[in-house]
């Protein structure tokens, strides 16, 4: 009986040892992301480490009315704790965000979910960055 050539090749791979090619490894991405509504922007960057965290930092400006802006990090069905700014007013200065995104998860933080709202917390704007760059949703 004759054998495929594949079980042969791997037969033979395991003889001399040979394995096959590790995984690739993921490495820390600096990822910027940014939103407008009207003259009211959000700007910063989002770490995506090697491990389990991504932390974003950045700041929201608001041109009328109250801004603030929230993050949130995702993996699959696995969600982090709603991180939001302090409120920024009209005529005020711009308020920081910072927020360190931890999911204990393979892949860690995949997805990181960035929005906008006014005083009435109503969503103005949305955007989700992954390691590849990010998407605005409205």
């Amino acid at each position: 009986m004759r054998k495929p050539l594949m079980v042969m090749a791997a037969a033979a791979f395991a003889a001399i040892g040979f394995t096959a090619p590790a995984q690739a490894t993921v490495t820390d991405v600096d990822m910027p992301f940014g939103m407008a509504y009207g003259n009211s922007t959000t700007s910063g960057t989002i770490h995506f480490t090697d491990g389990y965290t991504a932390s974003v930092s950045g700041a929201v400006h608001a041109a009328s009315g109250a801004r603030q802006v929230c993050v949130q990090g995702v993996n699959n069905t696995a969600a982090t704790d709603t991180v939001c700014s302090p409120w920024a007013y009209e005529g005020g200065p711009n308020q920081p965000l910072s927020a360190s995104l931890r999911i204990a998860a393979p892949g860690g933080v995949q997805r990181v979910y960035i929005w906008m709202v006014d005083g009435g917390n109503a969503l103005l704007a949305q955007e989700y960055c992954t390691r590849s760059g990010c998407t605005r949703q409205f």
